[in-house]
C-alpha cells in the first residue's frame, strides 16, 4: 500500500513503474495516458519503463448542473460510456444529456488534432497499459477500455495511483490486468489524495509527449 498523500503526479507514476516493472522495454507494448493529468503520471512510468507514451482522449459526460460529476463519456474511438445506475439514481435522461454529449464530442475532437493522436501507432495487437492519475467513478476508463476493445488490442492493464475500491473492482472485471497503489475509503475525489495536485494546460501536456 503506498503512502498517501502522493507528493505529485510524477511521484506517483514513478512508483507505479515499481509495480509494473515485468514491462519494461518489452516490444509491442504501449503506454496511453488519459489526458490531461494522466500525461504528467504517464511520463514518469514511461521513463522509468523505457516504453513509448501516448495520449488517449476520453471526455467525461458530466451531469446538467454539476459538471465534476459523472454520469460517462465519452473516448476517442467513438465509444460512449453512460452509467444508467447513476442518471436513474439523479432523474436524469439521455435527452438531458444530449447537450453536454454535442459540446464534449467537439472539444474531443479539438484534443485529438491538438494533441496529433492520427501519429500514434495502430494499437491492434498491442499490450496497452491504459493509465491516469487517478479515478473516482472510472467513467473514462470505462469508455476507453471499450475503445481498445473495439480496438483489437492484445491485452489491456488498467495502471492507477489511487481509485475507490468499488472502482477499482469494476475495472478488474473488464480488463486483463489493474495495478492499484491505494484504495482509500471513503475516496471523495482524486485531487485529494495528492500534496500538489495543479490544473494541467495543453502546452505543459505537449511538452511532455514530445520528450
Amino acid at each position: 500500500m503506498a503512502v498517501l498523500p502522493f507528493p505529485d503526479r510524477t511521484a506517483a507514476g514513478t512508483q507505479l513503474a515499481k509495480e509494473l516493472g515485468k514491462y519494461g522495454k518489452q516490444k509491442n507494448t504501449i503506454i496511453l495516458s488519459l489526458v490531461r493529468g494522466g500525461v504528467v503520471t504517464g511520463r514518469a512510468l514511461a521513463d522509468a519503463l523505457s516504453l513509448p507514451l501516448y495520449p488517449y482522449i476520453v471526455r467525461k459526460l458530466g451531469h446538467p448542473e454539476d459538471r465534476e460529476y459523472a454520469m460517462g463519456a465519452l473516448a476517442e474511438g467513438g465509444a460512449t460510456y453512460m452509467d444508467d445506475a447513476t442518471m436513474q439514481m439523479c432523474g436524469i435522461g439521455w435527452e438531458d444529456m444530449q447537450p453536454i454529449i454535442k459540446e464534449e464530442t467537439e472539444e474531443l475532437r479539438r484534443r485529438k488534432k491538438a494533441y496529433l493522436v492520427e501519429a500514434r501507432p495502430p494499437l491492434e495487437g498491442k499490450t496497452i497499459i491504459l493509465t491516469d492519475d487517478g479515478a473516482a467513478t472510472g467513467a473514462t476508463l470505462f469508455a476507453g477500455i471499450e475503445d481498445l476493445k473495439n480496438a483489437k488490442v492484445k491485452k489491456i492493464v488498467v495502471a492507477l495511483p489511487v481509485c475507490p475500491p468499488d472502482t477499482a473492482a469494476k475495472l478488474g472485471k473488464q480488463v486483463d490486468e489493474t495495478v492499484f497503489l491505494a484504495t482509500p475509503t471513503p475516496f471523495h475525489a482524486v485531487g485529494l489524495w495528492y500534496g500538489d495536485f495543479p490544473q494541467v494546460e495543453d502546452s505543459e501536456v505537449l511538452q511532455l509527449l514530445s520528450k
